[in-house]
């Protein structure tokens, strides 16, 4: 009776044991988190890759000191800074000019999965747009940034309605990190979530790049 009830015993702790070894085995870490293995095959190989590029595709852009929330003209949501993008990246379109004044460049960032463009015109002022991407088990997002320093508020104000309105009917969540064109400066996000992507990573960042070519040469 003894050697029965221990061998009972024995086989429901085995039984236990293996039920929570498969549990153990049907998760799997990625983006900082743990998710289950059936919902990191719904992601395209491009979406893995963002999401684990450099621990945690967020933070990599989140993790600085906030904003100071202090001021009322400013907010603290993530990407409210200039994006800074770790590697050079690779020249997709320049222009020179220099009576009067007038540069512009495109840099695409593949590694960073982002597009750059800064602008600086002679007594108009200086620009910079900034596409990148982010992704967690909730999906991804898509971020245009603008980082502007104006010479008058005219232009200021326009820009923002304009980048208000684009935003908008994008779907996008505005963040007005910085908008006071008193001050002649915008720093303005819009972040649209998706759950997959659009397309592979290497056309958005070609339809992005090729987006603020055009913007390089506006007004010209």
């Amino acid at each position: 009776m003894k050697n029965k009830l221990f061998y009972n015993t024995f086989f429901s702790l085995a039984h236990i044991g293996l039920l929570l070894a498969l549990v153990a085995c049907s998760e799997t870490s990625t983006a900082g988190g743990t998710v289950d293995d059936n919902a990191v095959a719904d992601y395209s190989a491009d979406e893995k890759a963002i999401m684990e590029s450099k621990v945690d595709s967020i933070q990599i852009f989140a993790d600085v000191t906030p904003a100071d929330i202090g001021d009322y003209a400013m907010d603290s949501t993530d990407f409210w800074y200039a994006i800074t993008f770790s590697d050079v990246g690779d020249d997709y379109f320049s222009v020179e000019e220099y009576d009067p004044f007038f540069i512009c460049y495109v840099r695409v960032h593949q590694y960073d999965f982002g597009v750059q463009t800064s602008k600086s015109v002679e007594n108009v002022g200086e620009f910079t747009q900034t596409f990148f991407m982010t992704a967690s088990e909730n999906g991804v997002v898509y971020h245009t940034k603008l980082d502007n320093d104006y010479h008058n508020a005219m232009n200021c104000e326009k820009d923002l309605s304009v980048f208000e309105q684009s935003c908008e009917s994008e779907g996008g969540i505005l963040y007005r990190h910085k908008a006071d064109c008193g001050e002649n400066n915008l720093h303005l996000t819009c972040s649209t979530s998706l759950e997959h992507l659009s397309d592979s990573v290497a056309n958005i960042l070609n339809v992005n790049a090729q987006k603020m070519k055009q913007w390089c040469m506006e007004g010209k």
